[in-house]
């Protein structure tokens, strides 16, 4: 198991490398059998078209590399310097973090925030959660002592119970609509009154698009979360750009 506490500027991004490997070796066999393909063909459009295939895997390659260490590394996503205090209630207490089989973020939040009762929760199911990155991540980052395994619409919590609900990039792998509404209602139930949620996630935008390409379609759109929001009994009061490809989001129950 590695270590995610030490001091390191690059982490996150050596991580993501690491958990997408797959990826990386394939966009790399290809740049390699496209050079050498095109020594071959003598048809002028089709070896522009090789080329341009290699210069754009070369391109996404690289592309993903860069952003990923502006998204996770250089923001402020779990240095924890100045989001915290804007999306979190005064008071705080009492507080759950909901991941998917990976989570950085507890460990930085209980330092960051050592008078929190924090909970942590875990929906990650192998038969349902099947992208790669995350079953790598999962065998390099075993779940730590007192982690709760839980289902996406069942948390082990009573309610009015918490004053805090982080979503740390996560809430984005729960693929099927219905669930994820289930999800969102489960946070909005465990809320006290004054409670928020917090939400962080990469979205199907413009700017995650051209950093990452086709991977950008595993994240969701703002119309989506904004319907999965309401659908669970939530509302925005706040969101707020932590870099152009990450997005916070702050919720509070709807009231009725």
């Amino acid at each position: 198991m590695k270590n995610l506490d030490r001091d390191d500027r690059f982490q996150m991004t050596r991580l993501v490398v690491t958990f997408n490997w797959h990826f990386f070796a394939i966009a790399a066999a290809a740049c390699v059998l496209g050079l050498g393909l095109a020594q071959f063909v003598s048809i002028s459009w089709l070896k522009m078209a090789i080329i341009a295939g290699v210069v754009m895997a070369a391109y996404f390659m690289v592309a993903s590399v860069i952003a990923s260490y502006f998204v996770y590394d250089h923001s402020d996503m779990y240095k924890l310097k100045w989001w915290p205090k804007r999306a979190m209630p005064d008071g705080a207490s009492n507080a759950v973090l909901v991941h998917a089989g990976f989570d950085p973020a507890s460990r930085k939040l209980v330092k960051k925030f050592p008078e929190l009762n924090l909970t942590i929760l875990d929906f990650f199911d192998p038969k349902t959660t099947t992208e790669k990155s995350i079953q790598n991540a999962r065998k390099l980052f075993p779940p730590l002592n007192g982690e709760v395994s839980i289902e996406v619409g069942k948390w082990p919590l009573p309610d009015g119970s918490q004053d805090v609900v982080f979503l740390i990039s996560a809430a984005h792998e729960i693929r099927v609509d219905v669930e994820r509404n289930a999800f969102f209602l489960e946070a909005s139930r465990v809320l006290r009154p004054g409670g928020r949620v917090i939400v962080i996630e990469q979205l199907r935008n413009l700017p995650n698009f051209l950093a990452f390409g086709a991977a950008a379609f595993h994240f969701l759109s703002p119309s989506t979360w904004r319907r999965s929001f309401s659908d669970g009994g939530l509302a925005v009061i706040d969101e707020f750009a932590l870099s152009p490809w990450m997005k916070a989001f702050v919720l509070s129950p709807e009231t009725r």
